[in-house]
């Protein structure tokens, strides 16, 4: 502290942040290396000591792989987010805003960065390499992609398998290398460079990520046996359990009805068959078939697995209505990619972002993207343009644009569409005159606002005094000849007095007269 107080009154504050902030741009190795230490390495620290703590961690990631292998509800949704998530493809993205329609040259390294994405490894195009990333993320935690360097830039990429690679560190985490070994005789070893590791979270932290296939090993485990017993009691024609008493039969007697059952009353073939017994034998049932039960109990151990891995129902095709709480299909598939689809699709792109164009070919304005595919119903989104159209926010060249069609004439001017008909967006402040001259037609009439029909310099006022006086006119005096038969009755010529709808449509036509 105290050199760092010299330099601040020797040199000023705005020096000494400087200074500082420029020392940050690019921090070494020991300048960001930790004093604590990292879950699950051992004490003696060595990559032979690493190896042979694995062999735990390699059971566990075979019983995974056998649970993708034999449980639909581990690879289906396994499966299924790894194609959401690679189903647009790549792309490349600049960081800087281009006017659209523009095009713009490709730097030298976005050429070579677009050569690699088309061409990854003689046996896998980009969009397989990175379906088998979140296959390996999603089933072992781990993901591992081999970068074979040319003229220190990456020319290939190639998938490890997850299961036969130990990360090499020392005790506080910090990363020296990769090893692989097959079999004990096969080994490889890669520097940190040379390896692209993505792991999922660990609640304990550690070298290593947590699959959803692991949390979810205890309800395949049930579903397997379950589905084993299913198996089982269909082999043998879902048979009920019996009690028989053969009442004194000798043992060699009772072996041979133990045969003669398993042949007349066991299997598909044998449903139905009567149970039949002699020497005063009984048969009692213990308890009737049981295989709704057993399909129950897969049902819901299905359902604890696919939670593990945040797929809802619909997307796997299961379709129950009755399921209260589920939502609509268009509710689950957001909550799926906000949920599910976009954390797996970051974190791929994180990774590759920093060791492809960061380190590989030093590009710091451009990032890589997984494209958007709109898995909207087709009607919902014409509904939505329609809606836009109506109110404003689209012109009709741009609704055609998007639908493939030619430009008309006029298009490019906005409207909004109510039910006076559709009114071009220069003219809403004359509609809205108008409108306004409508509504307070009656109180123009009654002389409230202070404006005369027929006065064009008069100021309207659609907004009326509520503590003004309401002016009383005087009862005007009735002539003696306004009588029946006489001069002055109405019906001898006079004209009949206006209605109240002959007074709104005077004024209003008057009202827009003055426009």
């Amino acid at each position: 502290m105290g050199a760092l107080n010299w330099l601040r009154d020797r040199f000023g504050r705005g020096a000494v942040r400087e200074s500082v902030s420029e020392a940050l741009e690019a921090p070494t190795t020991k300048q960001v290396r930790r004093a604590g230490f990292e879950y699950g390495i051992p004490l003696n620290v060595s990559p032979s000591s690493q190896v042979a703590s694995t062999s735990e961690r390699q059971q566990i990631l075979n019983q995974l792989h056998q649970a993708y292998l034999t449980c639909i509800w581990v690879s289906s949704p396994i499966d299924l987010i790894a194609r959401t998530v690679t189903a647009g493809g790549v792309q490349i993205v600049s960081d800087e805003d281009i006017p659209e329609g523009e095009v713009p040259p490709d730097p030298p390294p976005i050429q070579r960065l677009r050569r690699l994405l088309r061409f990854v490894n003689p046996h896998e195009d980009m969009v397989q390499l990175l379906r088998n990333v979140a296959t390996d993320l999603l089933l072992f935690g781990d993901a591992f992609l081999e970068t074979v360097t040319l003229l220190g830039e990456p020319v290939a990429l190639y998938t490890l398998d997850a299961t036969t690679i130990t990360v090499i560190s020392d005790e506080h985490g910090e990363v020296t290398g990769y090893q692989q070994d097959i079999d004990g005789m096969r080994q490889a070893r890669f520097t940190p460079e040379q390896v692209i590791h993505i792991s999922l979270d660990a609640p304990r932290g550690g070298l290593y990520g947590v699959s959803p296939a692991q949390k979810a090993l205890l309800p395949v485990t049930a579903w397997l046996f379950w589905e084993a017993t299913l198996k089982e009691t269909g082999r043998r024609g879902d048979p009920p359990r019996v009690h028989v008493d053969l009442a004194h039969l000798q043992d060699a007697d009772v072996q041979r009805w133990r045969e003669q059952y398993a042949v007349n009353n066991l299997g598909p073939k044998a449903v139905g068959a009567p149970v039949v017994t002699t020497g005063g034998g009984a048969v009692q049932v213990l308890d009737p078939r049981k295989v709704t039960d057993y399909l129950d109990a897969t049902r819901q151990l299905r359902d604890e697995i696919i939670a593990c891995f945040g797929c809802p129902p619909a997307k796997l095709g299961i379709i129950e209505s009755g399921n209260l709480g589920s939502g609509s299909g268009e509710s689950q598939d957001k909550t799926f990619r906000v949920n599910t689809i976009i954390p797996i699709a970051n974190l791929i792109l994180e990774k590759l972002n920093y060791h492809l164009l960061q380190a590989g070919f030093g590009i710091t304005d451009f990032h890589l993207e997984f494209s958007e595919i709109d898995y909207r119903d087709s009607k919902i989104v014409e509904e939505i343009r329609d809606m836009r159209l109506r109110n404003g926010a689209y012109t009709l060249n741009r609704y055609r644009d998007e639908i493939g069609e030619p430009p008309v004439d006029g298009g490019d001017d906005p409207i909004i569409l109510d039910r006076l008909g559709p009114v071009p967006w220069q003219d809403v402040p004359a509609l809205s005159r108008a409108t306004i001259a409508w509504r307070t037609a009656p109180l123009t009439a009654a002389g409230v606002n202070g404006y005369v029909p027929g006065v064009p310099d008069a100021d309207l006022d659609p907004t009326p005094d509520p503590t003004a006086p309401v002016p009383h006119k005087p009862a005007q005096p009735q002539s003696p000849e306004d009588k029946p038969g006489l001069a002055g009755d109405a019906t001898q010529g006079d004209p009949p007095e206006e209605t109240w709808d002959d007074v709104y449509r005077r004024c209003l036509d008057e009202a827009l007269a003055r426009l």
